[in-house]
């Protein structure tokens, strides 16, 4: 039997989870059962997320429900028991309302609402975190700390006395994750990451929340000082233990295990595709992407290298011009970076220019009231992720004015300095501009906006990883097609350094949006890359060198970069896919809403699209025809192939109007 085909293997990832959730039909229940059964069914979901909020007090803070601010989550052995219990019979509930007559919306609620908490079981019967991962404790108490001051959601009264209530209760946090863990169980690559971030706590403790709160009565905030030196003792005390008596004996395997992965990627994806045959449709389209690099780099390559060296160029790669052709524009290009200092800034520029684009190219439309601030990554969350977005939790309030952050890692100035160097290069002027559409516009800023108008609790709580991720990659993909170009170097003369080449290329709009569009191919190809390398660390057995080598050496990606993806290889597990498979699921609804427009005569208009699609949370991407009204035909048709001899990364979506 031949192996499913791509469009196959997406067709199953169309029917999700279970195949449930067919695009109901509309019943002919009376008036009065259905309502009925609404009313059932919205009180039993806030119900079980209630229960859910108050067991997870740090999760709900993150969310926007501050009725539990001043807590720590219980980690106990009576508390991971209750835990449990509320795990199983929210489950209970969940059987018996599926059952009940419901509508399309409820049932693909109820689908997001299991999911979660089959995670949340799946977390408690092989994870084990509080046994294993100290990373995972250590992440709870910094934003336990960071989400209650780094924004006004409250006055500083109210969120002093919370942070004086977790600063007291964190002793006895600290008591119970030393109490909880086995050393010889414990994950390495995690207990590492977790000692470092302490550091950053502490620094958030002492220094940022005095300077946060400085406005709160005299009384919450002598409060606050006489709990912060137990707290800090604490802190350092699960450090050192951490440190001497954990990290010498950890010998847990963090790698899921082929089945335990196989479960966890359902949960995650909220679909049936399976792993491996995911892994073999990355390496397909890892192929793909390359050969599309290619074609652009030899457009460039004129440009930047005589005839000469260009030829030895292509005989320096063991046979294959092509992969040396790409390493050595992509090498050429990436002279051109902010410094260590200057990093910050020069994302922060890219803002204004990428808002004015996506507004006058009518990719989406968006929200001048929203607020997007660039700051340097607190200290306690760095050390996994090189940039990221932090958004108000959903539940806040609309119309606050509360801003969402745009995290950049600052260069660790105890790197040795071609360390430095290689991170730069990597995230260069071009790929610069790539990732500030992935996390701000019209990438990760704009669709938490639209997320958190969602009349849907569930939706609006439970975002699905491939429907936020797949549309940050989607993103990138759709403001390179629609021609941007960013904007050419400041300086009037060309800098020491830069060769004349690589000069034009910066400053000419045309090659400039080549460059720019070659990056984006490069982005694109670390998101394919994350699939396979996330199945071949915790389905397989790929070891430290072996990941460097895909990522440095098949992907394009500087070596500092790789290094930083390892270390998040290990101490995550699924997430790396969601990139990947949700950007594919993004371009086949986009396909199906091309061919809709077509269909009944229409000019496609892109940005009404995306406002549509946006406007219903983040539920699974493959849900969105029957939530836009597609009916089943729409679930069906999504699955569409792209036009013939393309690969959907490859597939040109029309020009926004």
């Amino acid at each position: 039997m031949s192996k499913p085909s791509f469009v196959a293997l997406f067709a199953v990832f169309l029917v999700g989870v279970g195949g449930a959730c067919k695009a109901d039909k509309p019943t002919s229940s009376p008036p009065q059962k259905v309502a009925t059964a609404t009313v059932e069914f919205d009180a039993t979901v806030k119900k079980l997320l209630d229960e859910w909020f108050a067991a997870r007090p740090v999760t709900a803070t993150s969310l926007g429900e501050h009725r539990h601010d001043g807590g720590w989550p219980d980690l106990s052995a009576a508390g991971l028991a209750a835990d449990r219990t509320r795990i199983d019979r929210a489950l209970t509930s969940i059987g018996e309302l599926a059952r009940a007559q419901l509508s399309s919306d409820q049932r693909i609620d109820l689908e997001i609402l299991r999911a979660e908490i089959e995670l949340q079981k799946f977390g408690h019967e092989v994870e084990q975190p509080w046994r294993r991962d100290p990373l995972s404790s250590v992440g709870t108490i910094g934003s336990g700390i960071e989400d209650l001051v780094s924004r006004e959601y409250a006055s500083a009264d109210v969120r002093g006395q919370s942070v004086a209530s977790r600063l007291e209760g964190l002793p006895k946090l600290c008591e119970q994750v030393v109490d909880n863990l086995v050393a010889t169980e414990a994950f390495a690559p995690h207990t590492q990451v977790a000692i470092a971030q302490i550091d950053g706590i502490i620094m958030l403790v002492d220094d940022v929340v005095p300077e946060r709160l400085a406005r709160a009565d005299a009384k919450i905030r002598a409060r606050i000082s006489a709990a912060t030196p137990a707290a800090v003792a604490a802190l350092r005390d699960l450090q050192r233990k951490l440190q001497m008596e954990v990290l010498p004996r950890a010998a847990g395997n963090w790698r899921l295990g082929q089945q335990n992965f196989d479960r966890k990627l359902a949960l995650t994806l909220q679909s049936n595709i399976p792993a491996v045959e995911l892994r073999r449709v990355a390496v397909v389209e890892h192929g793909r992407v390359r050969k599309r690099m290619a074609e652009l780099a030899y457009e460039l390559a004129p440009i930047l290298f005589t005839p000469a060296k260009l030829a030895a160029a292509k005989s320096s790669a063991g046979g294959d011009p092509d992969t040396a052709v790409i390493r050595a524009v992509l090498e050429e290009l990436a002279v051109v970076h902010p410094s260590p200092d200057g990093l910050r800034d020069a994302v922060d520029a890219s803002i204004g220019r990428l808002s004015a684009f996506v507004r006058d190219q009518r990719v989406v439309t968006t929200d001048p009231n929203e607020v997007l601030h660039v700051i340097w990554t607190p200290p306690h969350q760095r050390g996994v992720f090189v940039a990221g977005l932090a958004a108000p939790g959903p539940l806040e309030a609309i119309g606050t004015g509360l801003p969402s952050f745009y995290l950049v890692q600052p260069i660790p100035p105890e790197w040795p300095r071609e360390q430095q160097e290689s991170l730069l290069r990597e995230y260069n002027d071009f790929m610069l501009e790539i990732l500030s559409i992935h996390e701000a516009i019209p990438g990760h800023f704009v669709q938490s906006y639209f997320a958190k108008r969602e009349g849907s609790l569930v939706r609006r709580v439970l975002a699905n990883g491939p429907f936020v991720e797949g549309w940050a990659v989607y993103a990138e993909k759709v403001m390179v097609d629609a021609g941007y170009r960013g904007i050419a170097p400041v300086a009037s003369k060309r800098p020491r350094g830069i060769s004349r080449g690589v000069w034009k290329i910066a400053a000419e709009d045309d090659l400039r949006a080549k460059a720019i569009a070659l990056h984006g191919l490069k982005f694109y190809l670390r998101s394919v890359t994350n699939a396979i390398l996330d199945y071949g660390v915790h389905a397989g057995d790929m070891g430290e060198q072996e990941a460097i080598d895909l990522m440095v050496e098949r992907s394009f990606q500087q070596e500092g970069e790789a290094r930083g993806k390892w270390i998040r290889a290990q101490v995550t597990a699924t997430q790396l896919s969601t990139y990947f498979v949700g950007a594919q699921a993004w371009l086949r609804v986009r396909a199906h809403a091309e061919a809709r427009a077509r269909d009944s005569g229409k000019a496609f208009d892109m940005a009404a699209f995306h406002d549509a699609a946006l406007s219903h949370g983040a539920p699974p991407v493959h849900r969105l025809p029957i939530l836009l009204g597609w009916g089943d035909a729409g679930a069906a048709d999504s699955t569409a192939a792209p036009p013939r001899g393309e690969s959907p990364a490859q597939a040109r979506p029309a020009r926004a109007r």
